[in-house]
């Protein structure tokens, strides 16, 4: 899993229709509407990655589909697993060979799900596709990343998302809260062949082999995503935003 990188994280908002980043520090753009699971998105795109805030139109639809097998795995279903408690829900690693993402993980006793054909469309009615695989592990301490392929190839789809790109904002890394940090930290090292760069009595840091965001999963009294650490090129010192169940920390760089 050499190729895999941070493809986005998502953060779930409540009226999102009628959300705004405090001081519009971060610009969101339009993204569409998930039909299959109830929900609709905006994006905020990045440096390195994008954020998507996500909120249900459709809470029957959605209260519906996670009772299936796929659902109870799918992306949004940490949404009513948390009672609906905004904050930051999971992450999406990228791949250009998700059903070789599959064959790598059923070797090691992995189950999965998927690959899911997905669809995303605007108000223009132009339709975006690709396709989730999840990992089917019952243990819900923190829900594991899953894995994107965009059917777009990356140069085209990059090309198409570069004008919105706020450039001085980049990812450097996700804190992770888990009440059982050496069950976390190893389920992550065997599902996504994870390193650990830096270890103390308190958390663990984490990394893909090819792509330079740590991932820390400290000790916590509960388990989740809590923060997103960004450095910012266009200011002299840190601050910190708390945003709807987020902490997005900022770094001067």
């Amino acid at each position: 899993m050499k190729e895999l990188k941070l493809d986005h994280i998502i953060h779930y908002i409540q009226q999102l229709n009628d959300f705004k980043y405090p001081g519009h520090i971060l610009k969101l753009n339009q993204g569409g509407q998930h039909e299959r699971l109830g929900t609709f998105n905006r994006l905020a795109y990045l440096n390195n990655t994008y954020i998507e805030l996500l909120d249900v139109n459709k809470p029957e639809v959605l209260q519906k589909i996670i009772k299936t097998e796929e659902g109870r795995v799918s992306f949004p279903s940490k949404i009513v697993q948390d009672d609906y408690k905004q904050g930051l829900k999971t992450i999406a690693f990228q791949t250009s060979d998700i059903d070789q993402v599959k064959s790598d993980l059923e070797e090691k006793g992995v189950e999965v799900i998927g690959p899911v054909n997905m669809q995303r469309e605007n108000k223009k009615g132009h339709k975006t596709t690709w396709r989730l695989l999840y990992i089917a592990d019952p243990d819900y301490r923190v829900k594991p990343p899953f894995f994107i392929q965009w059917d777009e190839i990356e140069e085209v789809r990059n090309k198409k998302i570069e004008p919105f790109k706020q450039k001085e904002f980049t990812v450097k890394g996700i804190v992770i809260n888990s009440t059982e940090r050496a069950h976390t930290v190893e389920k992550w090292c065997k599902w996504f062949n994870m390193k650990i760069v830096d270890e103390t009595a308190t958390y663990s840091d984490l990394k893909l082999e090819n792509d330079p965001i740590i991932y820390r999963i400290n000790d916590g009294h509960y388990s989740g995503y809590k923060t997103i650490q960004l450095t910012d090129n266009k200011t002299t010192s840190s601050y910190t935003l708390i945003i709807r169940g987020a902490n997005y920390q900022f770094e001067a760089d």
